[in-house]
């Protein structure tokens, strides 16, 4: 057997006994798994102005339109791009077609959970412009409007791209829309990780009534394969998006992951709803169960309007931890997060868990200096996915 193929059966073993509590993942059904493994990952497509460059693409363009067509219908807009291969990608297809050379843009801070990738050293760098933060305040995770339009007033940015890494709470969009309008700059709303709680109805409802184009990735909190959408009501921008695909960002869009996502969007368009509510009521519902512990969750009382629960740093070092040291202490108790601090709901909602106690009780317990791996794999072992309805 390959080197390799060993590694990942090993791979598959150790991650079918851990819990899964990282942010920025999700678990694929059976159906979206059959269709990466299909012979469409062996194909190519390449889609041109009136034709594809490649034979043998019957069904694969209908599985392109297809799934493009679900795309709108899920999230209620006029038009929809599935081909980016990557949430990045699909925000460099927004920033070359809404961005000039030398032009301004405004990004939330890195520092306060802002997307690395628009900072001055990697995006603008390589397009040519300048990033420009908008003015948040951390404590209460939202926008200083008054502040905001006083950069926009002096740096004159053509676009507002909004969206983090680290996502707990929603936006007003309202005004934001109203200073884009009043200044001449176009408002995108980089959703990677809330693609699916948007898609399900259960966080910013409001993004395309007011933001000029959403997008992001597919492999968060929307349970598909790893890739990219943009949605917009605007056909002059999306025909401006399409221009940036080819030959630009990338060619071929992976004819098995587009499949892969069709399906997944099949299952959103049929049990997102109450998925995504539970989403969201498990993260209220896990992060006020960890405040009677010694892992503190931020933003007491409301604490998490998404997926995700932010960590205090503050109450780990009474541990004599750090964001690392806990990570890894979970992981040799079968439990899995990122190492920066965030502890996420949607895998775990998605193997139909609408309790959080015994989980929150794993963490404080693994916390406390007990060995939980145990009871962490045969708590495992139950779960199942979870179409909805049919939880645990």
């Amino acid at each position: 057997m390959s080197e390799i193929l060993k590694l990942v059966e090993q791979h598959d073993k150790y991650r079918a006994g851990t819990l899964n509590l990282q942010a920025s993942e999700n678990v694929l059904s059976p159906d979206v798994r059959k269709a990466m493994a299909s012979d469409l990952g062996s194909r190519y497509s390449l889609v041109l102005d009136d034709h594809d460059a490649y034979g043998g693409t019957r069904y694969t363009q209908e599985i392109l339109e297809k799934t493009m067509e679900m795309t709108t219908r899920v999230y209620r807009a006029k038009y929809a791009e599935v081909r980016p291969t990557g949430g990045h990608i699909a925000s460099q297809v927004v920033l070359l077609s809404l961005m000039q050379k030398k032009g301004n843009l405004m990004s939330i801070p890195e520092k306060y959970g802002g997307y690395t990738g628009y900072q001055n050293n990697y995006l603008p760098q390589m397009f040519g412009f300048q990033n420009y933060d908008i003015p948040y305040k951390p404590e209460s995770q939202e926008i200083d409007l008054e502040k905001t339009e006083k950069v926009m007033k002096s740096s004159n940015p053509s676009l507002m791209v909004l969206g983090q890494s680290f996502f707990l709470k929603h936006y007003e969009l309202k005004p934001l829309r109203e200073m884009c309008d009043k200044y001449d700059c176009t408002l995108a709303y980089d959703g990677s990780h809330v693609m699916g709680l948007i898609a399900g109805g259960s966080f910013q409802q409001d993004a395309l009534n007011y933001c000029d184009v959403l997008f992001g990735s597919t492999h968060k909190t929307f349970f598909g394969p790893q890739g990219g959408i943009i949605l917009t009501n605007d056909e002059d921008l999306m025909n401006k998006f399409r221009k940036n695909l080819t030959w630009r960002t990338m060619d071929n869009f992976h004819p098995s992951r587009v499949a892969a996502l069709g399906i997944a969007m099949e299952e959103m368009h049929l049990h997102g709803s109450e998925y995504a509510h539970w989403v969201v009521k498990n993260s209220k519902s896990l992060a006020k169960l960890l405040s009677e512990g010694d892992a503190k969750p931020l933003y007491d009382p409301w604490y998490s309007e998404t997926h995700q629960i932010g960590l205090s740093s503050k109450s780990l070092e009474k541990k004599g931890l750090n964001f690392r040291k806990f990570s890894e202490l979970l992981e040799r108790n079968r439990i899995v997060i990122d190492r920066e601090g965030r502890i996420g709901t949607a895998e775990v909602t998605r193997m139909g868990v609408i309790s959080m106690e015994k989980i929150a009780g794993f963490i404080n317990g693994a916390l406390s200096g007990q060995d939980v791996s145990k009871e962490v794999g045969e708590y495992v072992s139950g779960l199942k996915l979870a179409y909805w309805s049919g939880a645990q």
